[in-house]
């Protein structure tokens, strides 16, 4: 079973359908969705949603780590509400989220182009649009630190994940349908993180991921 862990600012009109197709399937456990906007919002009766009304925007790392920390099941599905994609991928992907691997990101040709062959490419850099939906163990999470509000998140648990030994990977051969980071794109981005601790986080490894 799954936890899906999602964040909204209700700027993707489509998101509402979204929650209720996760809701339907069998292998999603329950839905934890952070809500950052503050507007009331008429959501459907749900089973799975758990939705949290922050009234204010926390912003994604800090939202993220909220949700992991609440999940009642150890697979996780962490995803951009702009996003959608075919849901049988829970059980394709079901067998291959252990706490042996780190994430498992998407291929950035999947959003336009993706290639021929559905697959599981072992990765040592993330590419682009990697953590717009990616999944996880619960015991490869590791908290991302409360300094980083806004960006990096993703570096931080690819980066120390594979430093510990663990294996990244991207799926390719997979279409998905929305945007790269719209929702982002059109957010108030007035908070900046802080510099990210050099001992947490070597800039040179940070920066050699693309």
């Amino acid at each position: 079973m799954y936890s899906v862990i999602a964040l909204t600012m209700w700027k993707c009109e489509r998101f509402k359908e979204t929650l209720t197709e996760l809701n339907k399937h069998p292998l999603v456990g329950e839905i934890i969705l952070i809500d950052n906007s503050e507007m009331d919002v008429d959501l459907l009766k749900l089973k799975k949603l758990n939705h949290i009304k922050e009234e204010k925007n926390t912003y994604i790392n800090p939202a993220w780590n909220k949700g992991v920390s609440l999940a009642k099941y150890n697979k996780l599905l962490v995803l951009n509400d702009d996003l959608w994609f075919d849901w049988d991928i829970l059980s394709t992907l079901e067998s291959y989220i252990t706490e042996d691997i780190a994430m498992i990101g998407m291929a950035e040709e999947n959003f336009d182009n993706p290639s021929d062959e559905f697959g599981l490419e072992p990765i040592t850099h993330r590419n682009g649009g990697f953590a717009c939906a990616f999944f996880i163990h619960k015991k490869s999470w590791l908290n991302i630190p409360f300094e980083m509000k806004l960006w990096g998140g993703d570096d931080w648990l690819f980066v120390k994940n594979r430093n510990g030994g663990k294996q990244n990977y991207k799926i390719t051969g997979f279409k998905l349908f929305g945007e790269v980071s719209g929702t982002l794109e059109n957010a108030d981005l007035t908070p900046t993180l802080n510099p990210i601790k050099q001992n947490d986080l070597k800039l040179k490894d940070y920066y050699n991921l693309f």
